[in-house]
């Protein structure tokens, strides 16, 4: 078998390109897309050989990838990251996929089921407790109880085994995949496990320091030293106040100080300020 006339490259071609040629060969040929499965096990057979520098040589000067005897079976391994991410949700279907490698012996599944979880900043801090409900392929609708860990990043997905589609019934149940969307909140902004938010300051208070209760994200009620002469920009840090970590400890906060300028209408304060202002400079 010529695998470069398999993948539908030259001898030349780059590892790009090959990576690029399997992946059009693979979806072409996939048995569950109505593809030829013998095809599709040479076009894995092929890859297989030539995106590895040292079997790609061998078979270059031999014919042969490294250990393969004439008319024998050989397995062959795959990664879901060698596929957009599109395609390695086709392939999770039937190999279970999550990135780990899979040989093509092992046993094939029902399909995955995707679904988005909406939670607040708020639940990074202990976990979120919620009832997902979303509708098999057979139009049978599911809830069930779910535990988000805490500390979840944005965008992240969790795989809840064996909570995915089940039509056909010979084969193992599918996972729910859920894919998780923290909002936006109104005073923290998200680093990691870092928070980040604005503190405004009345300005006479930067001049001269002050002490300023901040509110936590968690409800708690901090008291914060305003150093005199603290300018408009400076960043103060409040330890392990923030989100928590895999190993138990919590991230820091850090406020940005604003100057919060008051407005004079009375004309007595317009001429002390000018006084002040005078003796300043």
């Amino acid at each position: 078998m010529d695998y470069y006339k398999t993948l539908g490259v030259n001898r030349n071609a780059s590892e790009t390109e090959i990576k690029q040629a399997y992946k059009k060969q693979a979806m072409k040929h996939h048995p569950d897309k109505g593809g030829d499965s013998s095809q599709f096990q040479k076009v894995n057979e092929a890859y297989d050989t030539l995106k590895n520098p040292q079997k790609k040589t061998h078979y270059d000067r031999f014919g042969t990838s490294p250990g393969q005897n004439q008319g024998g079976n050989r397995s062959y391994e795959f990664r879901t990251d060698d596929f957009p991410q599109d395609i390695g949700d086709v392939f999770n279907q039937f190999f279970g996929g999550g990135g780990s490698p899979f040989r093509r012996q092992q046993q094939r599944k029902n399909r995955d089921i995707i679904i988005e979880a909406q939670i607040e900043l708020e639940d990074v801090l202990k976990g979120k407790e919620l009832v997902a409900s979303y509708r098999l392929t057979n139009g049978r609708e599911q809830s069930v109880n779910l535990t988000l860990p805490k500390g979840i990043e944005n965008n992240s997905t969790i795989k809840f085994p064996s909570l995915g589609d089940d039509l056909q019934k010979h084969l193992p149940r599918g996972d729910l995949l859920v894919r998780v969307k923290i909002r936006p909140h109104a005073k923290w902004a998200r680093d990691g496990i870092n928070l980040h938010g604005i503190e405004r300051v009345n300005v006479f208070d930067l001049m001269l320091g002050t002490k300023q209760t901040v509110k936590t994200l968690e409800g708690r009620n901090l008291a914060i030293t305003v150093p005199k002469g603290t300018q408009p920009g400076t960043v103060l840090s409040i330890s392990e106040q923030g989100l928590p970590t895999r190993g138990g400890g919590r991230g820091n906060i850090y406020l940005t100080i604003q100057a919060d300028i008051p407005s004079v209408s009375k004309q007595e304060w317009v001429e002390t300020l000018t006084k002040l202002r005078n003796e300043i400079n």
